[in-house]
């Protein structure tokens, strides 16, 4: 199994089989459902830093997408077995950006990179706001420490 794409310990794997309804008449994972992925991968991330996003809507506040980028390098197939990993770029007081790297389980083939902008939202009033604690700590906690060598 190729391991070359698989990303090191401040990344998060979620796991599932691609559904039918994923797929167009190629059969081949249609190209929308990675933002759906996407998200998975999120959530996981956040659950796995024991902080579940639900947790973040009862205090009020989402986390809103206002850019996504997304590179397609290989189609995958109905039951195949992909993993969404999935990793904290950059936090900010209102804003964080999360990466992700989309690999078939059984090859390690890279389907698909790229990496969504999110700004803090309040669920009452519509507008921005500062991501609340200990969100805002948690995720910083999880952003990769940079490379010194460059």
């Amino acid at each position: 199994m190729n391991e070359e794409h698989r990303p090191g310990p401040e990344w998060e794997a979620a796991r599932f089989s691609v559904r039918y309804a994923e797929t167009d008449a190629a059969g081949i994972v249609h190209h929308a459902t990675y933002l759906v992925w996407f998200e998975e991968g999120r959530s996981e991330l956040s659950r796995r830093l024991g902080l579940p996003y639900r947790q973040l809507e009862e205090a009020g506040v989402v986390l809103v997408v206002v850019e996504a980028e997304l590179r397609y390098l290989s189609g995958a197939r109905y039951d195949e077995v992909v993993e969404v990993w999935t990793s904290m770029r950059r936090v900010r007081s209102r804003s964080c950006v999360f990466d992700y790297r989309v690999i078939a389980a059984t090859d390690g083939r890279l389907l698909a990179t790229g990496s969504t902008s999110h700004v803090a939202v309040d669920l009452e009033t519509g507008r921005p706001t500062t991501i609340p604690e200990p969100f805002r700590s948690t995720y910083a906690s999880a952003v990769p420490a940079a490379d010194p060598e460059g």
